[in-house]
């Protein structure tokens, strides 16, 4: 069986709560054991943090936990400040995976690597 990625816009997760945002992530990465997601845009610190405690409330044998990586916040420039200033997200994106599946994730300044596999 191969790896699933789905790419999830931005507008999927717009106006939820980080709660719902949290409830959707685990949903869908639970519905299957090789199910990558990539989100349009990033997580706050807050929400990560608040995905991370969640999943380790519910590591078990069958769902082994998550690993997270988001690029794109980081230090604010003006322009991100400008496009949260008219209600905007200044951009980036979020790869989450379960822990059996993501084997290395690698963070710079302006790339993600990911090593996946069985």
């Amino acid at each position: 069986m191969g790896i699933e990625i789905h790419f999830v816009s931005s507008d999927v997760l717009s106006g939820q709560t980080p709660k719902e945002k949290i409830g959707f992530i685990l949903k869908e990465i639970k519905k299957t054991k090789n199910r990558i997601l990539v989100l349009e845009g990033s997580l706050t610190r807050a929400e990560e943090k608040d995905l991370i405690a969640k999943t380790m409330g519910e590591v078990s044998k069958t769902f082994p936990g998550l690993e997270i990586a988001s690029l794109g916040e980081g230090p604010s420039d003006f322009r991100a400040e400008i496009v949260k200033l008219l209600g905007g997200r200044p951009g980036g994106l979020t790869v989450i995976g379960p822990s059996s599946l993501v084997k290395q994730i690698k963070r710079d300044p302006d790339k993600l690597s990911l090593l996946a596999g069985k």
